[in-house]
């Protein structure tokens, strides 16, 4: 069947012929306002269970709860904020700037920043209701005027609600770290919703209307607040083909002005657009945390290639069957291209790209939710990044296709009112079961251990799961749990031994009083994984135990692979100067390397001070020796450290003697971190 056309009669009935300011556009006013609160007040009843959930240890540490930079305003905070792209390998600005809002609201409660992010996700709700029924008009009859809007109500309400409410929704509310999905969504949806108006101008045109202008600016806020929908550009343009068909009677864009003004509109969509550059180089260029040494090499083009058609594919069938939801998915960890899921995406995505392409004429309304469907999940296909998961809050964008979907087949359907009432039912029906599966999800994001024990189970044998048994392990140990702590990390050890799982059982039996049984895990990580950090707590562990010469071999080791580390040159530069054993003594280099630490900081650091003192010492340089001690001493008084400058004063006395200092456990008289 051919589409409508613009000059197609609509049937209308007398409330929809009601002229503006009319009882029936009051009453139709009212009824929008109506569908509009009761889809709002459904969000919040099936979602409301996020308001006495906790932070979780789940990125919600990174982002807020541990992120100094987002506690407070202040100007150097807002600098960052518009500055950082490296610290959650992501540009957004805003995001950053409402954690802030809300810590000068409410602080760290957990409370303040769920409302926050259950308020916004159910005025999205509302937003794709008005979108989507926009979209439905102007399909059916090139302006949305409220003739054509009034039937759309009912089939655009229950696609609002069947996206609002399906569980795939529970992760970006639930979870602290993701409102930047609701902030992102709520700008585009306003600027969609303007740049759907400014096309209802005189002849299509859309430059000179204020709501092209509100259109740009809502979508740079969408970028500033998350950079996931550079492709929005595209977007436009598929709607400018259809259903807006601002395309008809264009020649060439080469040759065609009209054409050429549509694609100049875009410009400003696509100069935002570029600013997901800063976050795509991040993302190229990990630092820190970010860094996953288990996965160094870069995916081929032909796996590139397998899982994009994956993700693709993905998004296809999980909005509709939304079970067995974790915020992990192990399939593209490790996968094998050639595996039969990734061959049936590929063929799947590739058939249906075909077919649409040949049904273009007849079936424009499906080739266009395919584009759209196709560019917003390029954001989430990975390419740049390994490992990479198909995660719930990635299709919080993708979703809005179904939802025109469904809505746009209601519509159809309302020529037959048997056929219109059953679907409508079984759309509310649809929506009820997805609620309640919405409002079980929830409780599992309660808290970081009922989040974890949930994963643990969703992964079953999954090797993966070792990886989050010591997330459990590290959440427990910061809650002074040493024994759940343990049981975790010897349970992830049993699973999959890991760098990760071993580093972290030392830490917890250094910190309970078990040296050597943390030593063993330390060089057990260390046989996983050369690390500086790892290398420098075992040397430290080596001082305390007496075995000063094997902590020379580790700090080398670390200085190795971090040149720059002041305290373990401080460290390594105290044990050459002050080891019992004169095997592990050597003045020359102590002084050189300590030397090289107070020229970098100033020579304000009392510790450092202090070290440099026993170096000259060592070397027999006691007059420089008793002025550096003495320095040392002096700052330490003034930075209220009594013990570290008694100590110094003890020096002091075997430098006037002449004898350099020995320190018999070769551990370090302050340790400057």
């Amino acid at each position: 069947m051919n589409p409508p056309r613009p000059d197609d009669p609509i049937p209308l009935n007398g409330r929809d012929l009601a002229a503006p300011g009319s009882a029936g556009s009051r009453s139709g006013r009212r009824r929008d306002l109506f569908v509009g609160l009761l889809l709002f007040c459904a969000t919040l009843a099936v979602f409301s269970r996020v308001l006495v959930a906790d932070f979780v240890q789940w990125d919600d540490d990174i982002s807020v709860y541990r992120n100094p930079y987002v506690q407070g305003l202040s100007w150097g905070r807002v600098m960052w904020m518009f500055s950082d792209a490296s610290y959650a390998m992501r540009y957004k600005p805003l995001t950053w700037l409402t954690y802030a809002l809300l810590y000068q609201a409410v602080g760290l409660k957990p409370f303040g920043y769920h409302l926050a992010a259950l308020l916004i996700h159910g005025l999205n709700v509302v937003l794709v209701f008005v979108v989507v029924r926009r979209l439905l008009a102007i399909a059916a009859s090139a302006r949305a005027s409220g003739a054509a809007l009034a039937p759309a109500t009912l089939p655009a309400a229950c696609g609002a609600l069947l996206w609002g409410l399906n569980p795939l929704r529970v992760e970006p509310v639930a979870r602290v770290t993701d409102l930047t999905y609701c902030l992102l969504l709520c700008g585009l949806l306003i600027s969609l919703w303007a740049y759907l108006r400014a096309c209802a101008g005189p002849a299509g045109g859309t430059e000179r209307s204020p709501f092209y202008f509100c259109s740009v600016a809502a979508f740079a806020l969408a970028m500033l607040a998350y950079p996931f929908a550079f492709t929005y550009g595209v977007v436009l343009l598929v709607l400018d083909w259809y259903p807006l068909r601002r395309f008809e009677g264009c020649g060439p864009w080469w040759r065609d002005a009209r054409a050429r003004g549509i694609l100049r509109e875009k410009v400003p969509f696509l100069l935002w657009g570029g600013i997901v550059l800063t976050t795509l180089f991040t993302r190229l260029n990990p630092t820190g945390i970010w860094v996953d040494p288990e996965f160094s090499h870069r995916l081929g083009w032909f796996e590139r290639c397998m899982q994009a058609f994956y993700v693709w594919g993905y998004y296809l069938w999980k909005p509709w069957l939304p079970l067995h939801l974790s915020p992990v998915y192990t399939t593209l960890v490790n996968f094998n291209a050639n595996h039969w899921p990734f061959w049936l995406s590929a063929t799947v995505v590739v058939g249906l790209t075909v077919l649409l392409l040949w049904k273009r004429r007849p079936w424009p309304w499906a080739l266009a939710l395919w584009a759209c469907h196709l560019a917003l999940l390029l954001p989430a296909l990975g390419l740049t990044e390994r490992p990479h998961f198909t995660a719930d809050r990635y299709g919080y964008l993708a979703g809005l296709v179904w939802a025109v979907a469904v809505a746009a087949a209601l519509l159809k359907l309302r020529a037959q009112p048997g056929l219109f009432a059953a679907g409508t039912a079984g759309a509310l029906a649809v929506a009820a079961c997805w609620g309640g599966l919405s409002l079980n999800q929830t409780q599992h994001w309660r808290n970081s251990v009922t989040l974890f024990e949930y994963m643990i189970r969703e992964l079953g044998d999954n090797s993966y799961r070792s990886k989050i048994h010591w997330h459990l392990g590290k959440f427990y140990a910061e809650q002074r749990r040493p024994d759940d702590a343990m049981r975790e990390y010897q349970a992830s050890l049993r699973i999959q031994p890991a760098f990760r799982s071993h580093q972290l059982l030392a830490e917890l039996q250094e910190r309970t009083g078990n040296p050597q049984a943390a030593l063993t895990n330390y060089l057990a990580a260390l046989q996983l994984q050369a690390d500086p950090g790892v290398h420098y707590a075992a040397g430290l562990l080596l001082c305390k135990l007496g075995r000063s010469g094997e902590a020379i071999a580790h700090y080398q080791e670390a200085l190795r692979l971090a040149p720059d580390e002041l305290p373990t040159l401080n460290n390594l530069a105290w044990i050459l100067a002050t080891d019992n054993d004169p095997q592990n003594r050597r003045g020359a280099e102590a002084v050189r390397l300590a030397e090289r630490i107070c020229a970098s900081t100033g020579r304000q650091v009392p510790a450092y001070l202090g070290t440099l003192a026993a170096a000259y010492a060592e070397t027999g340089r006691f007059k420089e020796a008793l002025e550096t001690g003495q320095a040392a001493r002096d700052r330490a008084v003034a930075a209220g450290e009594t013990q570290l400058a008694e100590s110094y004063r003890k020096m002091l006395e075997q430098y006037r003697a002449g004898q350099p200092y020995r320190q018999p456990s070769a551990t370090p008289a302050k340790r400057a971190d």
